[in-house]
């Protein structure tokens, strides 16, 4: 009994070792700077796009890895959503709301004080306010965004469609026919855009035997989602240098 508890432990050790030695989990550093690299990105977009305000942010981090052969790596990938809502109706909203918060507390004190007079000119003013509540927002349509690392598309490129392009870097809309709403995808990739305005299909890719980075970030896609002028004027205003700076070498 003992030689055969013996040989269990000895067994269970080795099976340990070798879970231990074949884990794929990331370490805390390792995702805080994949977070960091994301978060370079959103800051090199600047500030909110004119006219909107951030409602959320939404980050999608990875736990682990994918070892390749040869002690190479898959790339990993990661994103943040973001959406933005009209700044004009939402602060138009937060004022209506301040503006009756005020009259309820003016026509409590001027209806314990009986004071018709002030409770007259109080009656006028509410029916500004809720006349300025009721007023329709100036956009309706709100902006979505997803920041993506390392995704592999491969894209045709419409040349009618290309909103901007410089050495690593093209930008491409989809409009739907009937109005303003569509999207706008922006593509960073050093490598495979250097000489985009040769291309006719965007296809970001890394080795087919993987990278030697295990944390490392080689394309960048962001898409953003709403009115396309405004997505468009956003797009052409990022700092694609900052962009092209959290790039890493394949």
């Amino acid at each position: 009994m003992r030689i055969l508890f013996g040989s269990a432990l000895l067994l269970s050790l080795a099976l340990g070792g070798t879970a231990a030695a074949q884990s794929t989990s990331l370490t805390r550093s390792e995702v805080t700077a994949i977070r960091a690299k994301l978060v370079a990105v959103q800051q090199a977009m600047g500030a909110d796009p004119a006219g909107y305000l951030k409602e959320s942010e939404d980050f999608n981090l990875p736990t682990d890895f994918n070892a390749a052969q040869g002690g190479k790596f898959w790339p990993i990938t990661s994103s943040i959503r973001l959406r933005y809502t009209d700044k004009a109706s939402t602060e138009g909203r937060a004022n209506a709301e301040k503006a009756m918060q005020d009259f309820q507390t003016k026509y409590a004190s001027a209806a314990a004080t009986g004071n018709v007079e002030a409770l007259t000119k109080l009656t006028e003013e509410l029916q500004k306010v809720q006349a300025a509540a009721m007023a329709p927002p100036v956009k309706q349509q709100p902006m979505d965004v997803n920041v993506q690392l390392n995704m592999n598309p491969t894209v045709g490129i419409d040349p009618a469609a290309v909103v901007l392009e410089r050495a690593g870097v093209i930008a491409l809309r989809d409009k739907n026919v009937s109005g303003d709403n569509g999207s706008v995808t922006v593509y960073v990739d050093p490598v495979a855009l250097k000489n985009s305005s040769d291309l006719a299909k965007i296809e970001l890719r890394t080795p087919d035997d993987g990278v030697s980075n295990k944390t490392g970030v080689y394309h960048v896609v962001i898409q953003l989602n709403g009115a396309v002028p405004d997505l468009e004027a956003w797009a052409k205003s990022f700092d694609y240098g900052a962009i092209l700076g959290v790039i890493d070498a394949q």
